[in-house]
């Protein structure tokens, strides 16, 4: 895969599963990077990354979120032949001490017009080779708000400061390409403490 324009490297993800899921207030790590997409609270830096003639309008933060407040919505339009990193939504974060060494766990809810459809969240490099660390997850129910929460490995290439945070969301539409993408609560953790899980040890 090409991320910027350079190949992006996969690393196997765990997606943790419900019987194992750590909840975003018992992470065993550290929150280094968030946004609520709240009006009162501005986090600066977003960009959209378009390819392959992908359009993206960003409205928000609008009312009608997950929790009853604001989610940032984006109104795309995408080519059929669209590949997900056609729109890449990306941020940069300061580099975390031991970025190369433990998991990350990424959180956040999405709700889309037109599915199935498929985002890939990633931890890259914000420099040459602009590597990364992702997996995909794909949402199947239309209008109804969905949990991404899953873990990626360590990757001992992350030590370029700042790093980036950034989905891959370049899905084709509908007949006319058009989609409507909301995005809420967005947490990303550095897993730098062990726990214990339903008997399970996670890292």
């Amino acid at each position: 895969m090409r991320l910027h324009g350079v190949d992006l490297v996969l690393v196997v993800a765990v997606v943790l599963l419900s019987t194992l899921t750590v909840g975003a207030q018992d992470v065993p790590g550290d929150l280094v990077f968030a946004d609520p997409f709240e009006p009162d609270v501005v986090v600066e830096g977003w960009y959209m990354v378009r390819q392959n003639t992908a359009v993206a309008d960003i409205l928000g933060p609008i009312e009608d979120g997950v929790d009853g407040g604001s989610a940032l919505v984006i109104l795309t339009n995408t080519p059929a032949n669209a590949t997900l990193n056609n729109l890449q939504w990306s941020n940069e974060f300061p580099k975390p001490d031991g970025s190369s060494e433990f998991p990350w766990q990424i959180h956040f809810w999405i709700r889309v017009k037109v599915v199935p459809y498929t985002v890939r969240p990633i931890i890259a490099m914000s420099a040459d080779p602009w590597s990364g660390v992702s997996t995909e997850v794909t949402i199947e129910t239309a209008d109804e708000w969905f949990l991404v929460d899953v873990t990626l490995d360590p990757a001992d290439f992350l030590t370029s400061d700042p790093l980036l945070f950034i989905i891959h969301m370049g899905n084709p539409g509908d007949e006319y390409g058009e989609n409507e993408v909301w995005l809420d609560d967005l947490k990303v953790y550095l897993l730098n403490r062990e726990t214990k899980v339903n008997g399970w040890m996670i890292f």
